[in-house]
C-alpha cells in the first residue's frame, strides 16, 4: 500500500509540473551570526535562567525576556531551543575544561582542580545540563564528552600525586575523582538551597587527603 501511494505521488508530481521546469531547492533560512552580541547575550541569558531558576524554566520566551528582545529573535539566531541549549553547554564545557587544564599545569594541581570544582557556579550549571540531557539527545552526547574529558584531567593529576605518595590512599585515582566531583556537585546543589549539615566535615576530609598527596 505504501509503495503504491509513493508511486502515485511521484506520478502526480511528474504530470502536474511543466516539462521545462526543474525542481527548485528551498533556500536555507537566514540565521543570525554566530558570536554576535545578540547570540552571546542569548547564551548568557540561558545560563542565568538555569542558574537562578533551573532547567524547567528555560524557554525561548524566558530567554527573550531575560535579555530584553522579542521571542522570535531567539529563532533568528538558533533553529530550535535545543540548538541554544547545546551551544550554551558547549561554551560552559570549554570554559570549565580550560580552567581544569590551567589547574593541571600549575604547581599544585590537586588543590587548584578541587578549587575549580568547589568554587564555581559552573558546577551547579553542569547538574542542570545533566538533567536536561535526559530529553535533549544532542546535549547528552556533549555532556558525556565533557564528563569524560574533565575526568581524564583529574585522574591524570591524582595518578601523578599517588605515585609520589603511594601509601596515602587505597582508592584508585578514578574512584577518588568520582568521589570528589560527586561531593562538589552535592555541596553546590545543597548549598544553593541552604543545606549545610556535613559540608564542613566532608570538605575537611578532602582537604586532608589533598594535604597528604600534595604537601605544601
Amino acid at each position: 500500500m505504501a509503495k503504491s501511494s509513493s508511486k502515485a505521488v511521484a506520478l502526480v508530481t511528474r504530470v502536474s509540473a511543466p516539462r521545462s521546469t526543474k525542481a527548485k531547492r528551498v533556500p536555507a533560512r537566514r540565521m543570525g551570526p554566530v558570536g554576535s552580541v545578540n547570540w552571546t547575550a542569548m547564551l548568557d541569558g540561558a545560563e542565568d535562567i538555569l542558574r537562578d531558576e533551573g532547567y524547567a524554566a528555560l524557554t525561548s520566551r524566558r530567554v527573550a525576556e531575560r535579555i530584553g528582545v522579542k521571542q522570535r529573535l531567539v529563532y533568528y539566531y538558533f533553529h530550535t531551543m535545543d540548538d541554544l541549549i547545546v551551544e550554551t553547554f558547549r561554551r560552559l564545557s570549554m570554559r570549565t575544561l580550560e580552567r581544569l587544564a590551567r589547574a593541571m599545569a600549575s604547581t599544585q594541581p590537586l588543590r587548584n582542580i578541587w578549587d575549580v570544582n568547589i568554587h564555581s557556579d559552573d558546577v551547579r550549571l553542569v547538574s542542570e545540563f545533566i538533567a536536561l540531557a535526559n530529553r535533549v539527545v544532542r546535549l547528552r552526547a556533549e555532556v558525556v564528552s565533557f564528563i569524560e574529558a574533565s575526568r581524564r584531567i583529574q585522574v591524570e593529576a591524582l595518578t601523578a600525586a599517588m605515585k609520589a605518595h603511594p601509601n596515602e590512599s587505597r582508592i584508585p585515582a578514578v574512584g577518588l575523582t568520582i568521589i570528589a566531583t560527586s561531593v562538589a556537585l552535592t555541596l553546590n546543589r545543597e548549598g544553593a538551597i541552604g543545606v549545610r549539615t556535613g559540608h564542613a566535615e566532608i570538605t575537611a576530609t578532602i582537604n586532608s587527603l589533598i594535604d597528604a598527596l600534595e604537601p605544601v
